[in-house]
């Protein structure tokens, strides 16, 4: 192979990189990267020194910028799809990719494509720069290109900053409800796949000086797709795919003859059975996660450690959060009726009552998901509508039933509730970079899980496959990411159901502990002597009005309570 084949694919490399991202980091299912390779392809050739005039530079810089800026469009488009749909609307853009330029032919030349002028120079008077691009200085680019992208990856998938990205692929709720902004994470992904695309675009109009409908047709989509599924989820993962689709030409080729066909409806055979290949593989094999290492941290035996409180959210000493007059009906159906409730900061706070009452509704409404009534975090009225502002604003709720990220560790679940959903771009810039403050910042992140899991008895499970932990063990997973948030208020959604003796024992005592540091917890529970141990306020709730509230010994000797909760007075 010459050196223009050489850096052709490494300029694909560039493309499955940025794809990668999305896929395997994000879990987004993206289908329309070569539309993305269209835009940097005919923007560079219609821009630069045989369209608009621009200078090659100037032009390849303004094509990556409209391909970033078709990929914002894309997410914000597609903002309420997901899975498959998502996945069939990008496809169909890279559809619309592929006939545009036959359908304006006077502008993008057709079937026939449009070239530039030759030889490509890089020009620039000011910087003293005229520079003509030979083959072996394209290599030289291509080969630059994508040293860069893939060295961002390394360094982005061994910092907390992607556990952002991890949370989205794992469960997007999930990551809502311990406050990462799931579409700005979206838009943030698809922005820069779409740019690493435009990039791959650029770059290889350039290289050849043609850019033509068959060089982005939906097919190369799908390799690209490929490539990045058969590398898995590690930054090397594309570059092994794309060694593997070199030689689909080939295999295309020798195929082809005995048939007596064209190469291209085989290299589509060839490249549908590598994808299914990869898909059966990834089933097979499980999930690696691409992100963040932790340090293994086993336990000392000494006392468990003081729970962390992160200074970026509120302290949790003296916090209240009120909820006046709620009401919810779905389909006419009343799930909450003029429902009043106050949370006190140092205090364990128990919502019971039967199956159907509202008990759920009411947490989302308190979460921020359900706009109901007014609700109040000390003296600021709290908007409804968004989980992860109300988790910013101090309020953590945890889900009914545990949520197995199967591609997480219990260290990295627990870090991603630590990191919360905080500033993203500056974390990833100066991950990127390797600043003195990134590695600080790693380091505390490492000590707030290290002293959250300890404090939950979980050291020992800390690198343990998710998927082998028992019942009670996911349990208290999902009470340690609510935790290391270190929100004030504290929602817990039936903690304890699954648990062992021992364990709720521990839970117990974590709760106590919580309410001693000055935080408002809420648990929903239907263990009422777990309720009486460990509350200090009960509310009771029944056909989704109030129906007792107080001490957890008065509330129980009311025979109205005990005929709703025991079917006996």
């Amino acid at each position: 192979m010459n050196a223009v084949g050489v850096a052709q694919l490494l300029w694909l490399l560039v493309a499955a990189l940025g794809l990668a991202l999305s896929v395997s980091y994000a879990g987004i299912p993206m289908l329309g990267q070569s539309a993305f390779l269209a835009v940097g392809g005919y923007g560079v050739l219609l821009l630069g020194p045989g369209g608009a005039g621009l200078p090659l530079g100037i032009a390849a810089g303004l094509a990556v910028l409209l391909a970033a800026a078709a990929g914002y469009l894309t997410a914000l488009g597609t903002a309420r799809l997901d899975g498959g749909y998502l996945a069939l609307a990008t496809w169909a853009l890279a559809w619309l990719a592929y006939r545009v330029p036959t359908a304006f032919a006077d502008l993008f030349g057709g079937a026939e494509g449009i070239t530039r002028p030759a030889p490509a120079r890089l020009v620039s008077r000011t910087l003293g720069i005229q520079l003509t691009l030979t083959d072996r200085i394209t290599l030289w680019l291509a080969a630059g290109a994508c040293l860069l992208t893939v060295a961002a990856l390394y360094r982005l998938g061994r910092g907390p900053a992607m556990l952002d990205l991890a949370g989205l692929r794992e469960s997007p709720w999930l990551a809502a409800s311990l406050g990462v902004p799931v579409a700005a994470r979206r838009r943030a992904v698809l922005t820069a796949t779409a740019a690493l695309g435009g990039v791959s675009g650029a770059g290889s109009a350039v290289l050849v000086g043609v850019i033509s409908p068959a060089d982005i047709s939906p097919l190369l989509s799908l390799e690209l797709l490929a490539a990045v599924l058969v590398g898995g989820a590690r930054w090397w993962g594309p570059a092994l795919g794309i060694g593997v689709l070199a030689v689909l030409p080939a295999g295309a080729f020798a195929l082809a003859g005995p048939a007596d066909l064209t190469g291209g409806p085989w290299r589509a055979v060839l490249t549908a059975l590598v994808l299914l290949a990869a898909v059966t593989a990834r089933e097979l094999l499980g999930r690696r996660d691409a992100g963040w290492k932790r340090v293994r941290r086993r336990d000392t035996g000494r006392a468990p450690a003081p729970l962390p409180a992160p200074p970026a959210l509120p302290s949790r000493s003296g916090v209240r959060l009120e909820l006046a007059h709620a009401s919810v009906a779905y389909a006419g159906v009343t799930a909450l009726d003029d429902v009043s409730l106050t949370l006190t900061g140092g205090q364990v706070h128990a919502l019971v009552g039967p199956n159907g009452s509202g008990k759920s509704t009411l947490l989302e409404v308190l979460a921020g998901g359900l706009d109901a009534g007014t609700v109040r975090l000390g003296d600021r009225p709290q908007r409804a509508g968004s989980v992860p502002a109300r988790v910013r604003a101090g309020v953590v709720r945890t889900p009914q039933q545990p949520i197995v990220l199967t591609g997480l560790s219990p260290a990295r679940q627990v870090a991603l509730g630590a990191r919360g959903g905080r500033t993203w771009p500056q974390a990833v810039l100066r991950q990127l970079f390797g600043t003195p403050r990134s590695r600080l910042q790693a380091a505390e992140l490492d000590a707030a899980v290290a002293a959250t899991l300890a404090g939950l008895g979980l050291s020992e499970l800390a690198d343990q496959d998710p998927a082998r932990l028992t019942t009670g063990q996911r349990q208290l997973v999902q009470v340690a990411r609510a935790v290391a948030t270190g929100a004030p208020v504290l929602l817990f959604d039936e903690p304890a159901a699954g648990m062992a003796a021992a364990e709720r024992t521990l839970l117990a005592g974590v709760l106590r502990r919580l309410a001693a540091d000055g935080a408002a917890v809420l648990i929903v529970e239907h263990d009422l002597r777990l309720v009486s141990a460990v509350a200090d306020q009960v509310t009771v709730l029944d056909a989704g009005r109030v129906l007792a509230a107080g001490e957890p010994a008065v509330v129980h000797a009311d025979p109205a309570v005990r005929q709703a909760l025991l079917g006996t007075s």
